[in-house]
């Protein structure tokens, strides 16, 4: 290998370490640390210095970086000590793949290799999903939770109704020229969708699994397209409901704990409370109010809910570090300062995808998915959907500004 090969020899290492990425999401949080690990450096090692100084002037790109620079700040005046409260300052610092992403030169057949990427991993985690609802008496006691291979349900519910949607959207695009590979499309779409629905329920993916489904009738093309796909999506839903008694479990425990006392038993089970969730926020609003500009410091969310274990215990049995909520989860630490500028960055970057190409389309998805999942849970700061997010946001917002400045959408190379 000579010098003058080094640069493309370090880009197609760089696309194997993106690709790898994606595949690792679904089930491998070691594997996917390593990988994103891998991709940072090369990407850095192949940046076009005056593609990133471009990238950083859009609003897109440098508002991640300002609310990780918040957060950093933040931790001065922590309830925590600085070593503790750096600790708690980590899970946000994916957020500067989002311009680092955005700078990296990638073609549309580049993104779509990391794409296939995800969604190869994605359909053999759904292969033996439906391989234990089948064969309940399968060899399946390893998995995390009934019909949940890896991770948890709503990880996998995230992944699985991206999928859905993007199969779809492809479905649509290659509907009048290849029909028959549409057609097997939409068949996997709505496999993806049925287990979102019939093998174990995520509360968060449900929603967040309609919302995308709305966004999809959007794109449709014509209200009796849209008609038809809700018809077949309450068809899909109705008979999850009837065949599941897994289905039928975790709506009955979503009633339950609404109506629960929050404040008296600990709750049981695997996943977090929808009682449990209401004592966060109630208490979190309380502790918002005493700190409402700056917040408490990075890293002070576990003190703050442990300062009220005494008197008012977590129906969770211990003092929580998540409010399950992001916009809670930003203010408790850096105030209303720290909301702002993570409003600011959705809808910026919601605006950056207002186009109707796909790559447009995709960054839609990918925003509203974790603008509705940030209502429920801590998004940003999560392991996979968090990474889900900067990584997508800073993909097609790639090809977005890419387009921008030389007219090219890409559109082609998505709809093949």
């Amino acid at each position: 290998m000579t010098k003058a090969d080094l640069p493309e020899k370090l880009a197609a290492s760089r696309q194997i370490a993106a690709i790898a990425t994606a595949f690792f999401l679904p089930f491998s949080t070691s594997g996917q640390a390593i990988a994103i690990s891998v991709f940072a450096v090369l990407a850095l090692l192949t940046l076009d210095r005056r593609r990133f100084a471009a990238t950083m002037r859009h609003p897109a790109a440098w508002l991640p970086v300002a609310l990780f620079v918040l957060l950093a700040i933040g931790t001065l005046w922590s309830l925590q000590p600085l070593g503790g409260a750096v600790k708690w300052l980590g899970p946000y610092a994916k957020l500067l793949l989002i311009p680092l992403v955005m700078a990296t030169a990638v073609s549309s057949r580049e993104a779509l290799q990391i794409a296939y990427g995800f969604l190869a991993a994605c359909i053999l985690v759904l292969a033996l999903s439906w391989a234990a609802f089948l064969w309940p008496t399968g060899p399946w006691a390893w998995f995390k939770s009934p019909g949940v291979p890896f991770k948890d349900n709503a990880v996998q519910s995230s992944c699985f109704a991206l999928c859905a949607f993007g199969l779809a959207i492809g479905a649509m695009h290659a509907w009048a020229t290849e029909r028959r590979r549409a057609i097997a499309m939409i068949a996997l779409a709505l496999l993806f969708f049925a287990d979102i629905f019939l093998i174990y329920p995520s509360k968060t993916g449900v929603i967040a699994s309609l919302a995308l489904l709305g966004l999809f009738a959007l794109h449709a093309g014509g209200w009796r397209r849209a008609l038809i796909i809700a018809a077949a999506a309450i068809a899909v839903m109705g008979i999850a409901l009837v065949a599941s008694p897994q289905a039928q479990r975790r709506i009955a425990e979503i009633s339950s704990n609404i109506e629960a006392d929050s404040g008296k038993q600990p709750i049981t089970g695997e996943a977090i409370s929808t009682g449990a969730r209401i004592d966060f926020w109630t208490k979190a609003v309380e502790f918002v109010k005493q700190a409402p500009l700056t917040g408490h410091g990075t890293g002070s969310i576990q003190p703050l809910y442990q300062s009220l274990e005494a008197t008012r215990p977590s129906p969770y049995g211990s003092a929580t570090a998540d409010p399950h909520n992001q916009t809670l989860h930003i203010l408790l630490q850096v105030g209303l300062v720290g909301a702002v500028l993570l409003w600011a960055m959705w809808l910026t970057h919601a605006r950056l995808f207002l186009a109707r190409d796909v790559a447009s389309i995709f960054g839609q998805a990918i925003v509203l998915q974790n603008v509705i999942g940030g209502l429920f849970n801590s998004h940003i700061s999560s392991v996979t959907q968090g990474m889900l997010y900067c990584l997508a946001v800073g993909l097609f917002g790639a090809l977005v500004l890419h387009r921008n400045d030389d007219g090219s959408t890409g559109r082609t190379a998505y709809a093949r």
